[in-house]
């Protein structure tokens, strides 16, 4: 997916305060018009971004009242408009300014998100939108540093009504499988049960060393599969008493480290070695 690097300014500075508190008012009419139930939040960007919600009941009190909702805005007319997420959808949220891992992660699987509605927050960073998926719940920094996830139980802030940009408006498309994938519970490290006294058949570190050398060499569209075989042949050696425990702890940051280098996630790598540890 490709975005241009130069975004337009976050609204313009000659806009009055009445106007700017008309337009919030007014675009949260409209996304109530389509059926968006929407609820005020604060808006003190000096206050370490503090968007909590106004209403004591947060993103629960959202709703589609145009009545009420003038009310809000009357009480708090710098309000920002909240939008509930999980059931219209659901929201990827990187804080690119902030986290520089965040930025490494977009940059690294730009080109595997598919092109979707995209909201530029006030930050800096980015809202990829989503249709509802229940793999999608509510993350921080669980895909990465900075790279948290919104779905049922959640809000974010709808930035558009700021007057930022909007990437692929008309898209809002549907999580890919990878993505979700990445919200799975981590499965627990397994603790792999060795002989009291290993049978040495062969050269150990020769074989490890003949594995990573084999992993270091993977292409893209073999990482995981290949990555999946060098994990079977280290298990193997330990259950053959080849490997004791510090030597399989070794082998496996060994092997991990080097999936990393050839360009999968730590994450990835975690799952893919584990998974062959079964």
């Amino acid at each position: 997916m490709s975005e241009g690097r130069k975004l337009s300014p976050a609204g313009s500075s000659r806009t009055s305060e009445h106007t700017r508190h008309v337009t919030r008012l007014d675009r949260a009419l409209t996304l109530v018009g389509r059926k968006v139930p929407v609820f005020p939040c604060r808006n003190l960007p000096g206050n370490a971004g503090d968007k909590r919600p106004h209403t004591l009941h947060g993103f629960k009190d959202a709703t589609t009242d145009p009545a009420l909702i003038a009310r809000w805005w009357r009480q708090w007319p710098d309000a920002l408009i909240g939008v509930p997420t999980g059931e219209r959808c659901v929201v990827l949220d990187l804080d690119l300014a902030k986290h520089v891992e965040a930025l490494k992660w977009y940059d690294d699987n730009r080109d595997r998100l598919p092109r979707t509605r995209i909201h530029v927050t006030r930050s800096g960073g980015r809202h990829l939108l989503f249709k509802p998926h229940p793999a999608i719940k509510n993350s921080t920094s669980k895909i990465e540093r900075g790279v948290d996830t919104r779905g049922i139980g959640g809000y974010c802030i709808w930035w558009p009504a700021e007057g930022l940009p909007v990437l692929h408006g008309g898209n809002v498309t549907e999580v890919p499988e990878w993505l979700a994938e990445l919200m799975q519970p981590r499965r627990p490290k397994l603790e792999l049960i060795v002989n009291r006294q290993p049978i040495r058949r062969g050269n150990p570190s020769k074989k490890l060393e003949g594995i990573l050398r084999r992993m270091s060499e993977a292409r893209e569209g073999e990482r995981n599969s290949l990555l999946f075989w060098c994990a079977k042949r280290v298990r193997d050696m330990v259950a053959c008493g080849e490997l004791d425990r510090a030597e399989y702890r070794t082998a496996f940051q060994d092997l991990t480290a080097a999936a990393v280098a050839s360009g999968l996630t730590h994450l990835e790598a975690e799952r893919t070695f584990f998974g062959a540890m079964k």
